[in-house]
């Protein structure tokens, strides 16, 4: 599968033309300016997700699958429905959208997909190859066919020789927990950050050193040698509130260490300073790092503080406060060389100051 790619950065040309980096620290579809997306380590919802199942003991896969399969419906509802009259009337086209989701599996770095065959009213298969999560990924199949077949589908996996087969198939409904984890997209605020723009394509400089193996359904930063995934911010956000409604708001702690424990090991690896005992400028480990937070789509790190042994971080568009309040523990414990504890308070639904102390 060829990509075409920027000539100075080597960026897919259409993920240049279909995300925009905006000045608040969010990455948004040009098509649908409300939704968001993040640029993130590929396991990174695998280890957050599989740490808080260690803790509790329990699997949480049904919550997850079935709110990336709400999310990835939603998405490619966005991007479809101007071409419903096409898709349902005209001969050729169901099968030219199916190209562009395989397409767009190995844009996003989420897989290799190639399908192997396809009905509008039976089932559907496909060889899927390297997906950041198996399951997610399964999500992300069943919610896109929601969205192009217009009826719910369920799945299956098969093992054809070498490879991973995805086998999906038209039901009469989804589970009852699926209509529980909708989830609304609050105003966000806007912002002044500014990015030198590639003279190719326009996105940040900063994501040059990122590689497409499209023949693999990899993104790579070969700086650090991490793979990477375009994603969704949603599934995250519904996920962690549905296991509140469940379990309670001790699963809120647990949360928070999940998230420390996994940037820890990241920002040492992708920052000066992040080894231990290494010799490094604080304050410059501090602004690279909320910087990053921004440049990613996690949310815009407009002010920080550091005073006898406290930081306080104000963040407006936050991608998810537990989510945040962990990474940013994770940099206080770099930083200071001791164990966070973080508290925040929310001023409105787009406004989020954190506070970490020893």
């Amino acid at each position: 599968m060829h990509i075409r790619k920027c000539k100075v950065c080597g960026f897919p040309f259409w993920l240049a033309r279909e995300l925009k980096w905006n000045d608040n620290g969010t990455i948004t579809s040009k098509n649908r300016s409300d939704f968001r997306t993040l640029l993130i380590e590929a396991d990174y919802l695998s280890e957050i997700f599989r740490r808080i199942e260690d803790v509790l003991g329990i699997s949480i896969q049904h919550i997850v699958f079935e709110a990336q399969r709400n999310v990835a419906k939603d998405v490619l509802d966005a991007n479809l429905d101007n071409f419903r009259w096409a898709i349902r009337h005209l001969p050729g086209v169901r099968r030219l959208v199916i190209t562009y989701f395989n397409r767009m599996a190995s844009w996003t770095g989420q897989a290799y997909a190639k399908t192997i065959a396809y009905t509008s009213k039976g089932p559907g298969t496909a060889i899927i190859r390297n997906p950041f999560n198996r399951e997610l990924l399964a999500a992300v199949v069943v919610g896109a066919l929601e969205s192009l077949g217009e009826t719910p589908y369920d799945h299956h996996w098969e093992k054809r020789g070498a490879d991973d087969v995805i086998v999906v198939e038209p039901i009469a409904e989804r589970p009852e927990i699926s209509q529980r984890l909708a989830y609304t997209i609050p105003s966000p605020r806007s912002g002044n950050r500014r990015y030198q723009g590639c003279s190719g394509c326009g996105v940040p400089v900063q994501l040059k050193d990122l590689e497409w193996r499209e023949g693999e359904g990899l993104i790579i930063d070969t700086r650090r040698g991490v793979r990477m995934v375009f994603l969704e911010i949603y599934t995250t956000n519904v996920v962690l509130r549905e296991l509140a409604r469940e379990l309670g708001e001790d699963i809120y702690p647990i949360i928070v260490d999940a998230q420390r424990e996994f940037s820890l090991e990241h920002i040492r690896r992708e920052f000066p300073g992040g080894e231990p005992g290494a010799a490094f400028d604080k304050d410059a480990l501090y602004r690279d790092v909320l910087d990053a937070i921004a440049l990613r789509g996690q949310g815009n790190p407009v002010s920080y503080v550091t005073d006898v042994g406290r930081l306080t971080v104000r963040v407006e568009n936050p991608c998810e406060e537990h989510i945040l309040a962990g990474h940013l523990s994770a940099l206080y414990e770099l930083a200071e060389n001791a164990r966070p504890e973080v508290s925040w308070e929310s001023t409105d639904p787009s406004t989020a100051t954190f506070t970490i102390t020893a």
